[in-house]
């Protein structure tokens, strides 16, 4: 009966650091993640922890907001058939297809590029070109989203509407402020909102090089095609919390491993006969 009473307020304390570190989206992941995640959140350093959950779930969201931007785009190409003739015309279609476009705000830019060049171009794509200028020569081709369709390929890009805050990123116990923005240099996803939502890659680039003179483990970090700039917080009483469990856990699982080692390791005890009485 010993060893329930250590295993038990093992994983109750392990129970409650997930409930609390993580937000309530998080309740559904499977068994399997939940196990894997058990060795990370006792073993693994917290700001490298932070650093890590910062990446995936800024990829997470990325990848989703590409994922229903391509969907609505191949859409209303569907719906509308429009093809090259179309453009070349400049009819009545690519007029509607040009009002779907306006109907969807963190479509920062359609291009669709043919055999013989560039076809159309919707929004602004100077920052992809290699030059600048020049249509022809876009940069990094293979990290810009894209899927084909029969006349050629379709690119676009994500951008949040102008003047809107960028995607809120709210944890409990995380200190770090974390800055993540576009290949085209527009800011995506921050959780400073203090930030001007405006704020251009290559300028927040040039400020972060003092930033990281000033606090110590500052970094820079990609993911797909996004930027992340990332700035350790003071930390605060729940993250000593956390900290504190994470000993304890650790301390917990050596005295637990040492207990079944030493009773998986000790040899049966010999059982003497009972005395028998004696003949007389």
């Amino acid at each position: 009966m010993r060893i329930y009473f250590l295993i038990l307020p093992f994983l109750f304390l392990i129970g409650a650091e997930r409930t609390f570190a993580q937000t309530k989206g998080d309740s559904s992941e499977p068994i399997t993640e939940f196990i894997y995640s058990i060795s990370e959140t006792v073993f693994a350093n917290p700001f490298r922890k932070e650093e890590t959950e910062i990446r995936k779930r800024i990829h997470e969201s990325n990848t989703a907001e590409v994922r229903e931007l391509r969907i609505h785009l191949k859409n209303n190409l569907r719906t509308l058939g429009l093809t090259e003739k179309d453009i070349q015309s400049k009819n009545k279609n690519l007029s509607m297809f040009e009002e779907s476009l306006e109907t969807l705000p963190s479509l920062g830019g359609f291009l669709w590029k043919g055999e013989s060049g560039i076809l159309y171009q919707w929004g602004d794509w100077s920052d992809f070109y290699e030059d600048g200028y020049s249509r022809d020569k876009l940069r990094l081709e293979g990290q810009i989203p894209s899927f084909p369709i029969d006349q050629g390929t379709i690119y676009f890009f994500v951008r949040n509407p102008p003047g809107s805050l960028p995607a809120e990123f709210g944890f409990l116990g995380w200190e770090s402020h974390f800055y993540a923005f576009g290949d085209e240099g527009s800011l995506r996803y921050t959780n400073d909102f203090h930030l001007d939502p405006s704020e251009r890659l290559g300028d927040f680039r040039k400020a972060f090089d003092s930033i990281r003179k000033k606090i110590p483990g500052s970094q820079i970090l990609t993911a797909n095609d996004l930027t992340i700039f990332i700035v350790p917080g003071e930390s605060k009483p729940i993250y000593y919390i956390f900290l504190f469990l994470r000993f304890f856990l650790i301390g917990w699982t050596i005295l637990l491993a040492f207990y079944i080692i030493r009773i998986s390791l000790s040899p049966p005890k010999n059982h003497l006969p009972e005395d028998r009485p004696r003949l007389s």
